[in-house]
């Protein structure tokens, strides 16, 4: 299966449950794995038969910055949505999103969501 691969976009956020964790901004390093049909620009070699990468870092971010989830498995379900409802062939993304330097013990600490879009339900009737 084709698929578009990001790794390590650093995105600075509020994110946490802790009172000290809500009043400053912290890293998160998020590696995106994307489904989806390549044989067209790999083809065509034209930019508008694939999805655009940079726009994809910067919809990531956006959703992140803004939501301030308290859960990195929060941040992580918000951007897969907004993925899904932005690019209409994406058929999987399994995205993780670490914490890094948080557990002294630990380089990063983070988790792994991996969604179909014949299961995800958005509420937009996908």
């Amino acid at each position: 299966m084709d698929a578009i691969i990001i790794e390590g976009l650093k995105v600075e956020s509020v994110i946490g449950c802790f009172n000290w964790e809500r009043q400053i901004t912290q890293p998160l390093l998020v590696d995106l794995t994307i489904h989806n049909d390549l044989s067209r620009a790999a083809a065509s070699d034209e930019l508008q038969d694939t999805l655009n990468y940079a726009e994809i870092c910067e919809l990531t971010a956006q959703v992140i910055k803004h939501a301030q989830p308290k859960l990195i498995e929060h941040a992580a379900q918000l951007v897969i949505e907004k993925l899904f409802t932005t690019f209409f062939s994406i058929e999987s993304i399994i995205i993780t999103v670490r914490k890094p330097a948080i557990i002294a013990q630990a380089n990063s600490v983070g988790i792994r969501l991996e969604r179909h879009r014949n299961m995800l339900s958005t509420g937009s009737g996908q």
